[in-house]
């Protein structure tokens, strides 16, 4: 496959124009890119160039203008299908930090299933990114990154219910990037 070369710069054009008004939610992709930039060197150019673009497209899906399920990784897949044409990038948008769990309990699972989940390093590692920066886009730990969203999020809220399905999981995909890194001598 021939991947546009382009595809980061246009990622991050997209990201800054529908992103940028939202204040921590930007703060937080931002941080996010800067993690997969500091991580970049584990993967081959075109994987490096999938990782750093799905980085500023995670939350496109939260983009007022995008909102039509109310389901983020959904919205954000199908925008970035829409308009980018790329499935592989889609596809790391809809199942990013195990975007699944919530799916079943939101009733999207089924809708979810449209883009093929990519049971990748390049899918671990940007759930590793997401999962160690704050909504701020400050670097935190994993434990950090679970309380903060079960403290901003009531307990009978969706979202709780599904982090703490999601927890061991999302653990283990952390754990496999950190163990990359770990493995190439690379300290972020």
């Amino acid at each position: 496959m021939n991947i546009d070369k382009y595809l980061t710069e246009r990622a991050a054009e997209h990201a800054a124009a529908l992103l940028s008004p939202l204040g921590n939610r930007w703060l937080h992709v931002q941080g996010v890119v800067q993690r997969a930039y500091s991580i970049r060197t584990l993967f081959k150019e075109e994987e490096q160039r999938y990782l750093i673009a799905a980085a500023y497209l995670h939350d496109i899906g939260y983009a007022p203008s995008l909102n039509k399920t109310g389901f983020h990784p959904l919205d954000g897949a199908n925008y970035a299908i829409q308009s980018f044409r790329d499935v592989r990038l889609a596809s790391l948008i809809a199942h990013h930090s195990e975007a699944a769990f919530e799916a079943r309990l939101r009733g999207y699972a089924h809708a979810l299933h449209a883009f093929p989940r990519e049971y990748s390093a390049v899918a671990d590692a940007l759930t590793f990114c997401d999962m160690t920066t704050s909504p701020e886009g400050k670097r935190i730990s994993f434990e950090e990154r679970i309380a903060e969203i079960l403290c901003r999020y009531k307990e009978q809220d969706i979202v709780s219910q599904s982090i703490h399905q999601a927890t061991p999981t999302l653990s283990r995909d952390v754990e496999r990037t950190k163990l990359m890194l770990h493995q190439h001598d690379i300290n972020v």
